[in-house]
C-alpha cells in the first residue's frame, strides 16, 4: 500500500503523507497495556462517572437501581474499579475474559 499524501491545494506540495502500513505494523507490535498498579481499587461515583463518560446524575440512577454495585466504607459509598471494567467490557487484567 503506498504512502497517502494530503497536498496543498495552491501549489501541490505534500503537506503530510501518511504511510497507512506503517501505522499498522507499529499498532500491530504495541504492547497491551496492563493495569495501572497504581490506580485506586475503589472511586467515588463522580470519578466514576467520569471514566464511564456519562453524567454524575446518570451514574447516581445507575447506582440507585442497583445496576452498579457499590462498596460501602462507612457512610461513603464507592464504586469498585473491576464493576466499572465489567461493565464497559474491557478486561481489568490482560488476558482476562
Amino acid at each position: 500500500m503506498p504512502p497517502t499524501s494530503i497536498r496543498c491545494p495552491a501549489c501541490g506540495h505534500a503537506l503530510l503523507t501518511i504511510d497507512l502500513l506503517q501505522i499498522r505494523q507499529l499498532q500491530a507490535a504495541a504492547p497491551v497495556p496492563g493495569p495501572r498498579v497504581d490506580a485506586p481499587l475503589l472511586l467515588r461515583i463522580p470519578e466514576a462517572a467520569r471514566l464511564l463518560q456519562v453524567s454524575q446524575s446518570k451514574m447516581y440512577q445507575q447506582v440507585a437501581s442497583g445496576d452498579v454495585p457499590v462498596v460501602r466504607v462507612g457512610q461513603s459509598v464507592r464504586v469498585a474499579r473491576v464493576e466499572l471494567e465489567r461493565l464497559a467490557g474491557t478486561p481489568a487484567t490482560p488476558g482476562e475474559d
